[in-house]
């Protein structure tokens, strides 16, 4: 089976809805305000070869890790705030190669402040959904590169 829209869109309620509680919608908008946000970048190497990122604003990520670590905004440290995001594209990234036959591995997330960096600049041209998770944008996006010619 490949990771379509629908797909990657169940995937990614259920990891931020039914794992860890957040108030997660569909948004029709991919932007993300790119001067204040966090980009986690995992790869998944093996029978699928893929990338994985999860793209949200820091307000964002800061209400997740607050929710996945159950401490106050105020308590988190910075590496706390990242490791969220990382956890949140591993988890994802994780639950989508079940979808997938073979044999495929995760590496460890790579979480930075997003700089717009192919392949997942403005050229991008794998598959994405964009949601308001707590409010504020929270963008998903797959690069197959097991169909890149």
């Amino acid at each position: 089976m490949t990771i379509d829209e629908q797909t990657l869109q169940q995937v990614v309620s259920d990891v931020c809805s039914g794992m860890l509680g957040l108030k997660l919608e569909p948004s029709e908008h991919s932007g993300c305000d790119e001067s204040d946000a966090l980009s986690a970048v995992i790869r998944v190497s093996g029978s699928w070869d893929s990338l994985v990122q999860v793209l949200t604003p820091r307000k964002t990520a800061v209400a997740i890790a607050s929710t996945m670590f159950a401490m106050s905004e105020e308590e988190l440290s910075e590496a706390e705030i990242r490791d969220a995001v990382g956890e949140i594209a591993s988890i994802v990234g994780g639950n989508l190669k079940g979808f997938v036959e073979g044999d495929s591995a995760l590496s460890l997330p790579c979480v930075g402040e997003y700089v717009g960096a192919a392949p997942f600049d403005s050229s991008f041209k794998g598959l994405a959904v964009s949601n308001r998770c707590q409010g504020d944008p929270l963008i998903v996006r797959v690069l197959d590169r097991t169909d890149q010619t």
